[in-house]
């Protein structure tokens, strides 16, 4: 009896287990920062993507260091752009766009502010997934190839993302005008060529199986930017999860005493 009895409570917890993994919500979460406005401080950053978990997950808590919002920023006006029927060359940037695509008017976006060489974002639990836009902006130091400005040498601009200190990808700004891209920006205007080496780019989805913890976006000497960041955290018990599995062990506790009682008596 004791042995159909222990059984019996078994396939109990396993149901009560089983019920907690399968309610876990593991859906992506998006930062979009749209709500921040252009200049805020990290400060700021860290409390909007906070109050963002706290919808999702109360209690969970994430670390933001180097991060400032921008909505305007053009590297100096170096950023190449579509020239319009007016013979003038606009910016396409992480404000202007969404995966690469071009919006009307301004969103926010995420730069590393000086002196920090990077943006990190550490959360309080494991994701599974991270992706984002991702910008290398231009400016006057590195106007083209030369022997001082080149793809070997740490001068030339690059972005790297970084998952709890290791390196999943590295991108190059590359040449406006190579690779179809815009040959044009504002400082250069409609009919000279941009020489600042850059970068308006999408990083695909990156899986972290075993989960991670910190994400950091490093910048080349200058500056970087980020945008429309979805984490996919690990499954997360809800409340009504845990206050049911916490009831079965109390019952199973008091059938249990039940048992050893009777067989006392």
């Amino acid at each position: 009896m004791i042995v159909h009895l222990l059984t019996r409570l078994t396939i109990t917890v396993l149901i009560l287990l089983l019920s907690i993994s399968t309610s876990a919500n593991a859906t992506p979460i998006l930062f979009d920062f749209n709500t921040l406005t252009d200049g805020d401080t990290n400060a700021k950053v860290q409390a909007y993507m906070q109050g963002v978990l706290d919808l999702e997950f109360p209690g969970i808590k994430v670390t933001v260091t180097g991060a400032g919002a921008e909505k305007d920023y053009t590297g100096d006006r170096h950023v190449v752009g579509p020239v319009s029927n007016t013979n003038t060359v606009k910016s396409k940037t992480l404000g202007t766009s969404d995966k690469g695509v071009h919006h009307d008017g301004l969103d926010t976006f995420l730069v590393n502010k000086s002196p920090s060489d990077r943006i990190s974002i550490e959360f309080s639990f494991p994701i599974l997934s991270a992706s984002f836009d991702y910008e290398i902006f231009p400016d006057g130091t590195c106007p083209k190839k030369s022997n001082t400005c080149k793809e070997t040498t740490s001068n030339w601009p690059d972005f790297t993302f970084k998952a709890d200190g290791v390196a999943h990808f590295r991108a190059l700004g590359i040449l406006p005008g190579d690779a179809g891209t815009y040959p044009n920006s504002p400082f250069s205007g409609p009919f000279n060529k941009e020489r600042g080496p850059q970068l308006l780019g999408t990083s695909g989805d990156w899986s972290f199986p075993a989960g991670v913890t910190k994400l950091e976006f490093i910048d080349w000497p200058r500056m970087i930017g980020i945008d429309n960041l979805s984490v996919t955290p690990v499954s997360i018990p809800e409340p009504g999860s845990l206050l049911l599995f916490g009831a079965g062990l109390l019952a199973l506790a008091a059938r249990l005493r039940r048992v050893r009682d009777r067989s006392m008596s």
